[in-house]
């Protein structure tokens, strides 16, 4: 019986529980829920600092407990970029900038966040505070699907065109033995301007926690709440089938305008230790064969990044 056929299956009985163990660790799941508040940040415009020589830094676009991203002006391309600076000022305490810059910095996928250069700012010649490192990465001309979905859920065609490319990012750093593992919707962005008269081209971004041969699992709990797969909100290791789990979640999101497992962190991850996600009536069961293979329980029941290009490409058909 292939992935699908098994999807079908449980889609014409509906989503059951078949995975309780999670239920029993629930000093596991409280620890992983353990999220870190960000920090407040100043200076969101700073048209006077100029990094490296050459980013002039403009509006801030965004910002997490880890780093926060502004606009810049590229004067040696005179185009312009974002420059994402991590907050700490620790070199011991350096490793979400590492993994972005050994990891990220170079992967060269047309779905996938391009990183362009990176630096400290204490090379703008600014003594009095203390240096922070940053990356410089294109600037997406559009918004990530967090804000997207802000008013209305996707349609199922854009739906089946982001969640393809996303795959296919995947499918480039499966390959690679890298492990993105914190897909969510804030972390795919979708180039509108590259794609005009299209759905948009979606890149994911954001590969401060991913995990390759060199870097391991941060000490803190890997991804976000509720994204994460059955297996690691039970305490087990973040692997390729997490990503592909984590990207089920997302697209059934997109279709429906709401969380697979709502709720508060806690009580999101506890759900998909009970459960599979529950597909709405207006699902098509086109669509829900395929998020019933992607979110499958156990890791290898789901499809690999590949199939899974194959499987949302024929939803376009």
């Amino acid at each position: 019986m292939t992935l699908l056929e098994r999807a079908a299956v449980r889609a014409d009985r509906g989503a059951v529980c078949t995975d309780r163990a999670g239920a029993r660790d629930m000093a596991t799941a409280t620890a992983a829920a353990t999220t870190v508040t960000a920090a407040s940040v100043s200076n969101a415009s700073q048209p006077h600092v100029v990094l490296g020589g050459r980013y002039r830094l403009g509006a801030q676009l965004g910002g997490g407990s880890e780093a926060y991203v502004n606009e810049a002006w590229d004067l040696a391309t005179a185009r312009a970029v974002a420059v994402k600076i991590f907050r700490s000022t620790d070199s011991a305490d350096n490793a979400p900038f590492q993994r972005e810059l050994d990891i990220h910095g170079r992967l060269r996928h047309k779905n996938i966040v391009k990183v362009l250069d990176s630096g400290e700012t204490g090379d703008a010649g600014d003594h009095h505070q203390e240096s922070r490192d940053y990356v410089v990465m294109e600037l997406v001309g559009g918004k990530d699907l967090r804000g997207i979905m802000q008013h209305n859920p996707a349609s199922p065609e854009q739906t089946a065109a982001w969640m393809t490319d996303i795959a296919r990012a995947l499918a480039h750093i499966h390959r690679r033995g890298i492990v993105h593992n914190d897909i969510k919707p804030g972390n795919i962005l979708v180039d509108f301007d590259s794609d005009p008269h299209g759905p948009g081209i979606a890149k994911l971004a954001d590969f401060g926690i991913a995990l390759n041969g060199r870097h391991a699992a941060p000490n803190s709990s890997s991804g976000t709440p509720h994204y994460l797969s059955p297996e690691e909100v039970c305490g087990g290791a973040s692997t390729t089938a997490s990503d592909i789990y984590s990207l089920g979640l997302v697209a059934l999101e997109c279709l429906t305008g709401t969380k697979a497992f709502p709720g508060t962190p806690l009580e999101s991850m506890v759900a998909r230790t009970l459960g599979e996600p529950r597909l709405p009536g207006t699902v098509r069961r086109r669509w829900s064969m395929v998020l019933h293979a992607m979110t499958d329980p156990r890791p290898a029941g789901r499809p690999s990044a590949s199939q899974a290009v194959g499987m949302l490409r024929r939803l376009s058909w």
